[in-house]
């Protein structure tokens, strides 16, 4: 048995038995000159050369004749297998009809020579995906359901070929097709576009219809150029419908342009009339703009303002006049009212803001005057109730922020040396609740003010001792109307000690002194008795059983009392005093005690 091993472009490999007693062939490689007009096989016809080396050496000659009989072994091997083929495949191989490698090899240019099966099936799994896209596309116009019939039938056409092992013109028809397809795909979009614009235009027409008396002859042709596009758009040819259809959508946007010409025409009259006052003018406006544009916000509002357009007119004639006198208060008021009737009046609005923002510079400059006078003045205080003043009105203005703050300051410079002097003051006058009032204004001032401070302790220091002293004067006198002399003295020496040096006696205190003075010396007062009683003077004395005793005494009230075993116990009432004749005390017991 013979193997014989054909290698082509474009087949699948294909081995045939044929009778012999050891292959002929054993291998065979394939190399492509790169000449496009000439193709050369070379065929080892001894796959075992070489492995005996150097046992023959290759000459000319041998070379020569090892070239002739390859290329006549080459051309008997051909034209076995050619036959061999034939006779599997049919009569028809190799044929002008079908198109094989091995032709086209020795035919064809290098670059389109082969085409392989692989590129044909990618071909066709490409087509067959593109196919099924476009059928799931709306064909519902007939020249587009028969386009797509054709394509179907040429896919068909391709599978023939695919079967059939042409691979070359099912590739090229593939291309074609693919080609065909997306053109379909295509016209298909376009045929969406183009409906769309159509019906657009149908809306567009319903939507514009009030401009029809203002644009009649763009209408006529919006209608004419759509009904031509349409009967292109029958016939399929839907490229030259869109062109129709885009005249008439611009011939319709004429029209709206008209249209809205006459709306912005008539809403600029209407809003003029609104400006001088003119209420019928602005309600005539207003409802033409409406007439032909129902929807317009602008018309809407307007007839709103129309109905106010006098009043507010009137009122913005007011506000102006008050500002031309510089009223700004009464100006911005009025300019406010006409702004409550037409919140959409710009001179109501720009009024009343400007006359808000002058108003606010009058009031500035008004207390910045006034801060300016105050300080020439130094009336601080009204200085600074001016600058607060002042940023009320402008709060961000950093000028007036600092001449308030450096006011304050020389304020409170000022207030202390104020009250300062005024508590030295006082203090050179003896008065010292105010001195000391003055000192402590000047502490809470100022709290690390020393002067102050001592000061203040000074004046606390004197303000104690005159109140003791006058207690003590009191508490002296209280003890003179009980003739209590002694402690009267006593607290009337007190007094004289707490007394500051500066301070004169009065009248009273005097007379208090001259009282005391007369009742501090002693006073003989004579005392009889039996000689068997006990006489003593309560707190005082005791001056024991006597007949007759004479006692120097200071004056004051005493009690002397007498007692004596079985008697009753006798008590007087003594009352000591200079200035009068001295006293003489009979005292003794003389009633017995009862049982």
């Amino acid at each position: 048995m013979r193997t014989i091993q054909v290698l082509s472009a474009g087949f699948p490999r294909r081995t045939r038995q044929i009778g012999c007693e050891k292959p002929l062939i054993t291998h065979m490689s394939e190399q492509t000159d790169p000449s496009p007009a000439k193709k050369r096989r070379v065929i080892h016809w001894d796959p075992e050369h070489g492995q005996a080396a150097g046992t023959k050496r290759w000459t000319v000659l041998r070379i020569a004749a090892w070239g002739l009989g390859g290329t006549f072994a080459l051309l008997l091997v051909a034209g076995l297998v050619i036959r061999g083929i034939r006779a599997v495949v049919g009569p028809q191989f190799l044929r002008p009809s079908a198109v094989a490698a091995v032709e086209v090899a020795s035919r064809e240019s290098a670059g389109t020579a082969f085409v392989s099966e692989s590129k044909a099936m990618l071909a066709r799994e490409n087509v067959a995906k593109a196919l099924a896209e476009i059928r799931r596309m709306p064909q519902d116009h007939p020249s587009q359901l028969q386009q797509l019939i054709l394509i179907e039938k040429s896919f068909l056409s391709c599978d023939v070929l695919m079967e059939a092992h042409d691979y070359a013109r099912a590739y090229g028809q593939l291309t074609a097709l693919a080609r065909e397809i997306d053109e379909f795909a295509e016209n298909v979009k376009l045929k969406q576009v183009t409906q769309k614009a159509y019906d657009e235009i149908i809306v567009r027409m319903k939507e514009l219809d009030r401009a029809r008396s203002l644009a009649p002859a763009e209408f006529e042709t919006a209608f004419t150029n759509a009904g031509i596009g349409q009967q292109f758009f029958k016939d399929g040819r839907f490229a030259t419908a869109k062109k129709q259809y885009d005249l008439s959508y611009a011939a319709l946007g004429r029209a709206q342009q008209a249209l809205k010409t006459f709306v912005d025409e008539s809403l600029r009259q209407a809003l003029e009339a609104v400006s001088a006052g003119n209420k019928e003018a602005a309600l005539a406006g207003f409802q033409a703009a409406l007439e032909k544009d129902p929807g317009n916000e602008t018309a809407q509002k307007g007839l709103k303002r129309a109905e106010v357009a006098d009043r507010v007119h009137a009122l913005l004639m007011q506000g102006a006049k008050h500002e031309e006198k510089k009223e700004h208060a009464l100006a911005k008021e009025s300019f406010a009212k006409a702004f409550e009737l037409d919140a959409l009046s710009a001179v109501a609005q720009q009024g009343k803001a400007r006359n808000e923002r002058l108003q606010k510079e009058a009031e500035f400059n008004d207390a910045l005057a006034d801060a300016t006078a105050c300080r020439a003045k130094n009336e601080w205080p009204g200085a600074i109730a001016a600058y607060e003043r002042a940023l009320k009105v402008y709060p961000d203005k950093a000028e007036i922020k600092k001449a308030l703050k450096e006011t304050r300051e020389t304020a409170h410079r000022e207030a202390v040396k104020l009250a300062m002097t005024k508590a030295l003051d006082y203090e050179g006058r003896q008065e010292w609740e105010q001195a000391r009032s003055a000192f402590n204004q000047t502490m809470e001032l100022d709290p690390k003010n020393e002067e102050a401070k001592e000061g203040y302790f000074r004046t606390g220091r004197m303000i104690r001792a005159i109140m003791q002293y006058n207690k003590q004067v009191e508490v002296a006198e209280q003890h003179v109307q009980k003739a209590e002399f002694q402690s009267a003295i006593r607290s009337f020496n007190e007094a004289m000690t707490a007394k500051p040096a500066y301070l004169a006696l009065t009248d009273r205190v005097n007379q208090l002194r001259e009282i005391l003075s007369v009742q501090s010396k002693p006073v003989e007062v004579t005392f009889h008795s039996d000689g068997n009683s006990w006489v003593s003077i309560s707190n005082y004395r005791m001056l024991g059983k006597i007949s007759a005793a004479t006692v120097k005494m200071l004056p004051g009230d005493y009690e002397v009392v007498s007692r004596r075993k079985g008697y009753q116990d006798v008590v007087i009432m003594l009352q000591v005093r200079n200035g009068s004749t001295p006293p003489v005390v009979n005292v003794a017991c003389s009633l017995r005690a009862n049982g």
